[in-house]
């Protein structure tokens, strides 16, 4: 049977219709996380943008978090604010990030946002698949270095080398923990250096400087900028950079390959951007174009990586993507084959 309305009843069904459908796409928007409402909105950020860095307050990456949120407020248009979310070697802070769905939180990560999936038990997340890396900001300086005391017995880093075989019972590392970056690029590069040595680990890297100057420990891998004050003090003293080309700020410094003949795999100490795995591509598409123009800023970057002894690097979601299933690999071998046990 088929049913007809009289003209006037299919006019008042009709308003209803659409009535009822406006009144549930409201609703329905109402309901919908943020970042689903971001992925429309041309305008992105529509309200505060959050920067969760896993470090303390005053550390390298919490400097470089403000400089940042700084500038890119401007660019915004909406306040971008600094939370410090330290602890268990970085994962507290990458979680709450992982698990944050109001499509306006970014983690500032390091290798301590990717190290977990490989050194943590028990880890709540994937960081390699529910974090989209949006770009690589920053590589920062590092150099293996010694303490005042051993420097006149260690000039170079052959002679350190030398040295760590030829005492009884090695020389002690000054490290932040087995599975932290510190220890797992000595322990990467001794690979090929053959050092005979203890690592001390300790809960920072202040107490870990502190360590090498009391000479608990006779040498340490570190960032320049993390000890420049020692090192101008003569406290601590450089003796290669582990990097394919000598730094600008520490041109007397070797790089490996010229210290030992090292041909191995360079590790980076690294800052950069994610986002939760939801997160519109558009929005990823449009933080990685706000940074790059930042990276572009001669004035921006000259400051940057005066303050930081780093490089700012030109990145991509794509590239920053590649460069973390290369370095991921490297750090699932290594782990593997020093037979780490996940804590």
């Amino acid at each position: 049977m088929t049913v007809r309305l009289a003209a006037v009843g299919r006019r008042r069904w009709l308003r209803l219709a659409g009535a009822t459908t406006l009144a549930a796409c409201a609703a329905l928007s109402l309901c919908l996380p943020d970042r689903a409402q971001a992925a429309t909105a041309a305008d992105w950020p529509t309200k505060p943008v959050k920067i969760v860095i896993a470090v303390a307050a005053g550390s390298t990456g919490d400097i470089l978090a403000r400089s940042l949120a700084q500038r890119l407020e401007g660019m915004w248009k909406q306040p971008v604010i600094v939370e410090n979310k330290p602890g268990a070697g970085g994962v507290i802070g990458t979680e709450y990030v992982v698990n944050a769905t109001d499509g306006h939180t970014l983690l500032l990560g390091t290798q301590s946002s990717i190290l977990p999936k490989f050194t943590t038990r028990n880890l709540k997340f994937d960081p390699m698949t529910d974090l989209v890396p949006v770009y690589k900001v920053i590589n920062y300086q590092l150099v293996v270095a010694v303490n005042a005391e051993t420097a006149p017995k260690a000039k170079t880093l052959r002679e350190l080398v030398d040295l760590s075989k030829a005492s009884a019972g090695g020389l002690f590392f000054g490290g932040t923990g087995q599975t932290s970056v510190f220890n797992l690029t000595m322990a990467l590069l001794n690979k090929s250096l053959g050092m005979k040595y203890t690592a001390l680990d300790f809960n920072s890297i202040g107490a870990m400087n502190l360590a090498a100057m009391r000479n608990d420990a006779q040498f340490l891998v570190n960032t320049p900028s993390s000890m420049m004050p020692q090192i101008e003090a003569g406290k601590l003293r450089p003796l290669a950079a582990i990097s394919a080309e000598r730094y600008p700020n520490l041109p007397e410094v070797p790089t490996l390959a010229e210290a030992v003949g090292y041909k191995g795999y360079l590790p980076l100490l690294w800052a950069g951007v994610f986002v939760p795995k939801d997160t519109p591509q558009a929005v990823v598409g449009r933080i990685a174009k706000d940074l790059a123009t930042l990276e572009a800023d001669k004035a921006f970057r000259s400051n940057i990586e005066s303050r930081l002894s780093g490089r700012m690097v030109a990145s991509s979601p794509s590239a920053f993507a590649r460069q973390l299933a290369e370095e991921a690999s490297v750090w699932k071998s290594l782990v593997a084959e020093l037979n780490l046990k996940p804590e």
